[in-house]
């Protein structure tokens, strides 16, 4: 091959090598930011180019490692003619001259095939993964011989190493998630009090319960034998729905809690009155610990570090952890507990 030939070539594989890298790199985008829910649908109603898409949804390891070998291809091919057009224009034997003009090319190649796509892709993952979804179907069938042994070497390794199975799943499945509570506040189904729920509890179920625990030597509340009357104006002062109960001369020994409500419709005396604290785990996570209380009734819970008490937390102050706009910090309600000794 002569001398303008061999440069030609060189822009042919550039152009080509361009061009897989732009095709993969933002198909690779799209796939993330696509709406799984209306894909779904379309899935559901018999188009053939959404069932494609959604096996990938339902396998994306296949579809990382189509896409990861994609890459590599696209990478190599444009290394190659870079490393032709330089021998042709620079008739130079040094690995140096490949370097620099590699490294010459890099912010076109960044530009084009990574940078550019992705951005369009972005804007519109649907219409552009449908348009390239028989494109890529034809890749990921060419690669399979490739890509299988990828996929079964990462399965082997997950069960060797007992890592968490599908975890790619997850991250797409949490993301879904979010697209589908962003959908719904945009068509007017969820509140906004609605959402921010929805996205507390993704971000801070997980959370643990004692981080918003007061301790001990902190709640503010009474000890046994105090009358109703003392008890009723100790929690109206302070705005208590319920007010902890210690044991007699004691200054931490919480043995129960009364509701103020209780004390306001009924004769009864306080004694009757205490309900004893449930017990809660040192990791129970900040949901299953409203979940617990709320299914036993209770406002208040100690929780435990094996046989010894750490603090109490409410329900209320639970609740509101996942119920403050995200990124704000939720208030603390001094007045159900706070720092102040009686």
């Amino acid at each position: 091959m002569g001398t303008w030939g061999t440069l030609l070539a060189a822009i042919v594989l550039f152009i080509a090598g361009m061009r897989l890298g732009a095709f993969f790199s933002g198909t690779e985008s799209g796939f993330y930011r696509i709406s799984f829910l209306r894909l779904s649908i379309d899935a559901h109603s018999g188009d053939r180019v959404a069932r494609w898409l959604m096996w990938f949804v339902q396998n994306p390891a296949y579809f990382v490692s189509t896409t990861l070998v994609g890459n590599n291809i696209s990478h190599y091919v444009i290394t190659v003619a870079i490393g032709m057009g330089a021998d042709v224009l620079v008739h130079s034997e040094s690995a140096l001259v490949e370097v620099a003009t590699t490294l010459l090319f890099a912010p076109i190649i960044f530009a084009f095939a990574e940078l550019m796509p992705k951005s369009l892709y972005l804007r519109a993952p649907t219409q552009l993964l449908r348009r390239d979804a028989f494109k890529f179907r034809w890749c990921y069938r060419l690669f399979l011989p490739v890509t299988y042994p990828l996929v079964g070497l990462t399965r082997l390794l997950e069960r060797l190493t007992k890592s968490k199975a599908h975890e790619m799943e997850m991250v797409l499945g949490r993301h879904r998630l979010m697209q589908v509570l962003s959908k719904g506040r945009e068509h007017g189904l969820l509140t906004n009090e609605q959402g921010q729920l929805f996205h507390s509890l993704l971000h801070d179920a997980h959370r643990l319960a004692r981080e918003v625990m007061t301790p001990l030597e902190r709640v503010l509340g009474v000890e046994e034998g105090t009358s109703n009357s003392d008890i009723l104006a100790f929690a109206i002062s302070y705005g208590m729905p319920h007010v902890a109960i210690r044991r007699r001369n004691t200054t931490d020994e919480w043995v129960g809690y009364i509701r103020t409500v209780d004390l306001q419709t009924t004769t009864a005396s306080a004694a009757t009155l205490i309900q004893s604290l449930p017990r809660l785990a040192l990791d129970a996570t900040r949901l299953s610990a409203l979940i617990s209380l709320r299914e036993s009734g209770h406002s208040l819970a100690a929780i435990y570090d094996g046989q010894n008490p750490l603090g109490l937390v409410t329900q209320r102050a639970l609740l509101d952890q996942f119920m403050h706009p995200f990124g704000a910090k939720p208030a603390r309600h001094a007045r159900t507990m706070t720092a102040r000794s009686t």
